[in-house]
């Protein structure tokens, strides 16, 4: 059984020849780092918030650290979150329902990251396993964490990163995203990110024309002040769902002088942060007549099992002055645990209780860091009761993202059940590197996803 070991643990697995050499000319320097006195990290770096705009040299080379070199296996030492979620003091309690209860069902996935392998081709077996699963849902939500400038060329995720990078997806790419055609694809899309505006102001518009073409909502990003206050409310079986998004980083950039509608971007990775934006757009989806509130956090930092006390103090205020009753957050790219909070509504005075999920991980995506691969899917099934809208079941499922690799190339890219590959090991038998990195996100998911409360709400065919 493999056992995850910080100094004994590669975090990263490079594809190409050239991405090879880069990584191990990137770890060689660390290890003469550590030869000569340099730090080791095992818990996060105090302090460190990930926004790119404000990064020390220390916090560059910590991010560095975790992502080429060593793994973070710890939460912060005498923080107390480990023992939070592993212990997790609210359980899931919802209220009884029956066959005339009215439902409707939301399905969320992660991170839509336009990687060099998201092609139609590539792709073609990508959906064959959580297709039906993740599209069959009244309503299907993610976070589309690139611009979509159909008018300019692709702009990938490169392979080993090591500068600022600027996304931009192509229609293909979207395709790829969206089920090829062959499911109901997506109902609402998150566009605040710390991407948002790697294409300026034109990549923003271009990608909301996108979607409106493609009848897709959107949220976190818009064209004026009238649009971003003018955020979703789905109404669908009844139901009135509004949708909310924010980002704490836009990389190097920032919305341009009196624009700052363009995206919604708040100092969220950061102590005691303005949430008075949430705050006002709470309100004004109640007064709206949404029943159910949905937001979208881009927020954490990246390649952590767990995310920081500050971010857990930071959502827990967010949750308890906006009432929001689920947060489906993104950025750290791996999947962390779900939480569910007990507060009192700001808005009605009631005791209710909110979920959290901190990160879903990466989702359509294949980068080199392991946990990356292991993307967790959700679907939520809400009810109305007395007149009110709670989430009354839950169901998750993890996905192996497996990159069938020859010479240096990714040929084919698949989403494999991960309860599937438990019960069935021998179908990664005829490729050895990947039945090892199996084993070693099972242990990343046993240690850090299932002791929590993930584990009771694994859909187990």
């Amino acid at each position: 059984m493999f056992v995850l070991q910080s100094k004994n643990y590669n975090p990263v697995r490079p594809i190409s020849f050239k991405g090879k050499f880069l990584v191990g000319l990137v770890r060689l320097l660390f290890k003469i780092r550590k030869v000569l006195g340099g730090q080791d990290w095992e818990q996060p770096l105090e302090g460190h918030h990930e926004d790119p705009r404000k990064m020390t040299r220390k916090q560059q080379l910590y991010f560095g650290y975790k992502y080429y070199f060593r793994a973070i296996l710890h939460a912060e030492k005498g923080a107390g979150v480990e023992q939070h979620f592993q212990g997790q003091a609210a359980r899931f309690a919802p209220p009884q329902t029956n066959a005339d209860t009215p439902k409707l069902t939301l399905s969320a996935g992660g991170d839509l990251m336009p990687y060099f392998c998201i092609t139609s081709n590539q792709c073609q077996k990508l959906w064959q396993e959580g297709g039906d699963f993740f599209f069959n849902a009244d309503l299907v939500v993610g976070n589309l964490e690139t611009p979509l400038h159909p008018k300019k060329s692709a702009s990938y995720v490169p392979e080993v990163m090591l500068s600022n990078m600027y996304f931009n997806a192509n229609e293909d790419m979207f395709s790829v995203f969206s089920g090829f055609g062959k499911y109901k694809g997506f109902d609402v899309l998150s566009t605040a990110n710390n991407h948002s505006l790697d294409q300026g102001e034109e990549g923003v518009i271009e990608t909301l024309q996108f979607l409106d073409a493609q009848n897709i909502a959107h949220v976190g990003t818009a064209r004026s002040v009238e649009e971003r206050d003018q955020f979703p409310i789905v109404e669908k079986n009844g139901f009135k769902v509004a949708f909310l998004s924010y980002t704490f980083s836009l990389n190097a950039l920032v919305c341009p002088p009196n624009k700052s509608y363009l995206a919604n971007h708040l100092n969220l990775n950061e102590v005691n942060p303005d949430i008075s934006l949430i705050a006002e757009q709470a309100k004004s989806a109640r007064e709206r007549g949404a029943e159910f509130l949905v937001a979208f956090l881009h927020m954490g930092c990246a390649y952590q099992p767990y995310p920081s006390k500050v971010i857990v103090d930071n959502v827990h205020q967010i949750c308890k002055e906006t009432g929001i009753d689920l947060v489906l957050g993104g950025h750290p790219h791996n999947a962390q645990p779900i939480e569910f909070l007990d507060i009192k509504d700001p808005f009605s005075g009631q005791n209710k209780q909110t979920t959290i999920v901190y990160s879903q991980g990466d989702f359509v995506a294949y980068d080199i860091h392991k946990w990356c691969k292991l993307p967790l899917l959700l679907k939520f099934e809400l009810s109305k009761i007395e007149g009110k809208v709670v989430l009354t079941d839950l169901q998750a499922k993890l996905f192996y993202n497996y990159a069938e690799i020859s010479n240096g190339n990714v040929q084919t890219l698949q989403l494999l059940d991960y309860q599937n590959l438990i019960a069935n090991p021998k179908v990664l038998d005829g490729d050895l590197e990947a039945k090892k990195e199996f084993e070693e996100l099972k242990t990343f998911a046993e240690t850090y996803l299932l002791k929590g409360n993930l584990d009771r709400f694994l859909v187990k065919e």
